[in-house]
């Protein structure tokens, strides 16, 4: 998709629940680790950046990582790292860390744990059979008083089967319940008349959570 231009999930602003939740998403903390699985070129990490923030990303697209970089104009080095089967990509200062590998293969050996998790187009992207072990992996990634920020989205999946995949609450609570405190802080019906005409759906719910462990 990446190749052929399809990448109706990129948006070239800051992710709006992002910047609406930022605060608490950080604790009101400065130099935050912030972690964004399946990042592809998102602004939101040169955003976060500037805020003083230490941005590591995984992607398993090269396209994609190596966009990021040209069109945010930030230089930067790619370097071999045979513990993730793949490469970094980072900023000249350090501060933007870019993994192209497959995303199981980042760990807690790698780049340590992080104060941050932020979820937009990750958990929907990830196919269904696959959804335990993407959340078990999430959670070993954070730190134990870490704080996650899932962004999903339902609606009637016997209309249209995703992308994005539809993602339920009686899913979320099965992923992380076991472990996390789920609060949820947002959700509202995000349907365009796109929506309705190609993929036959009456609403398309945009839900916003945030998790921290027990």
């Amino acid at each position: 998709m990446w190749k052929v231009g399809d990448t109706g999930w990129h948006n070239d602003k800051t992710h709006p629940m992002l910047a609406k939740y930022l605060d608490k998403l950080t604790a009101g903390k400065e130099k935050q680790k912030i972690l964004l699985p399946l990042c592809g070129k998102t602004v939101d990490m040169k955003w976060l950046s500037d805020l003083g923030h230490t941005v590591v990303g995984v992607e398993f697209v090269k396209q994609a990582v190596e966009e990021f970089f040209q069109e945010q104009d930030i230089q930067y080095t790619v370097k071999d790292v045979e513990a993730v089967k793949g490469k970094v990509y980072k900023s000249q200062d350090g501060k933007i860390r870019l993994y192209l590998c497959d995303l199981y293969e980042l760990n807690s050996s790698t780049e340590g744990q992080f104060d941050v998790v932020w979820d937009r187009g990750s958990l929907v992207a990830i196919n269904v059979q696959d959804r335990t072990r993407y959340a078990d992996h999430m959670m070993s990634l954070m730190k134990q008083d870490g704080r996650y920020l899932l962004d999903t989205y339902e609606y009637d999946s016997s209309k249209y089967g995703g992308p994005p995949q539809s993602v339920s609450d009686d899913v979320i609570h099965t992923l992380y319940g076991e472990k996390c405190q789920i609060e949820r802080l947002e959700k509202f019906d995000s349907i365009t008349e796109w929506m309705k005409i190609n993929w036959h759906i009456e609403h398309f719910y945009e839900k916003v959570d945030f998790i921290t462990f027990k």
